[in-house]
């Protein structure tokens, strides 16, 4: 049977309703915790609202067996790993929520059938997203079989965090870690469409743009010098360069700048076209 959620300790937390998009990320979170020596948690929620409680020993009874064979699964496939199970009530974002105070990573599918249904275009993924004190890793699609590089977007110096991330994750797949930054040239008030390549320094801002990005992978190259780890500033879209970069990579990591304010922007338009569109894992590292 279920073990009880251990909140003791760091280690990769995923949510499972038994889908195979919930499949997808179970197996993701079960490698990164087998690489990283750390346990996994997995956790299902059931709805119980307005049950009367013999169907809700039912409904627990199916998320047990649900959450018990996909345990066994990764068990037999990862038989050093530490796997721990937990049934909880109640909404499921907020379930993967509270369960994840004291991990490090939690992982979510995209879509589901009940329980974590993660939508990438709203729902479950998102809310987590936007909410979790730790990096959540959304796997809705696999990266191409031989992808080894990670791919992270820098934004500021402020986004020192994700590259940390993403760094670390290069490490274990054995591939390189490429920062992609993007910025756009600025318009005018009347005529948005045009820009004003005449009254700006174009290749000053470049150099600018690309010693900033170099500044917060300094201590990364430093830190491990045999990581391939290259830049690539470029005047575009963030949001665009960043999907474009993720055709061949393993992971893609963002940084949600969590903005304070009378209606904080919990997740960004560059965190939200990746989230919609990367062609691979997508990594949301909390900015704050």
């Amino acid at each position: 049977m279920s073990s009880p959620h251990s909140e003791v300790g760091l280690g990769v937390l995923v949510g499972h309703d038994g889908s195979a998009a919930a499949d997808h990320a179970l197996r993701w979170a079960a490698q990164d915790a087998a690489a990283r020596r750390v346990p996994l948690y997995i956790v299902t929620a059931v709805p119980v609202g307005g049950l009367g409680r013999r169907h809700r020993v039912e409904v627990h009874q199916r998320a047990h067996t649900l959450i018990d064979a996909a345990a066994a699964r990764i068990r037999a496939d990862f038989p050093d790993l530490a796997v721990e199970t937990s049934v909880r009530e109640g909404d499921s974002a907020e379930a993967l929520l509270a369960a994840s105070a004291r991990c490090d990573t939690v992982v979510v599918g995209s879509r589901g059938h009940g329980g974590f249904t993660g939508l990438l275009l709203g729902s479950v993924s998102l809310r987590v997203c936007a909410h979790s004190s730790c990096p959540v890793v959304v796997v809705h699609t696999a990266a191409a079989k031989d992808a080894r590089g990670v791919v992270v977007g820098v934004g500021g110096p402020e986004d020192g965090p994700a590259a940390d991330f993403a760094a670390d994750h290069a490490r274990r797949l054995g591939g390189g870690l490429r920062a992609v930054h993007s910025w756009v040239l600025p318009v005018t008030g009347l005529a948005p469409s045009l820009v004003l390549p005449n009254m700006i320094d174009v290749e000053a801002v470049r150099a600018e743009r690309t010693a900033m990005v170099d500044k917060v992978l300094d201590t990364i190259r430093i830190a491990d010098p045999e990581l391939p780890v290259d830049a690539a500033v470029m005047n575009g879209t963030a949001g665009r360069d960043l999907v474009d970069a993720s055709i061949d990579g393993a992971l893609v990591v963002v940084g949600a700048h969590r903005r304070r304010g009378p209606l904080p922007m919990r997740l960004g338009p560059t965190t939200h076209a990746v989230l919609h569109h990367a062609r691979c894992p997508v990594g949301v590292v909390p900015i704050h």
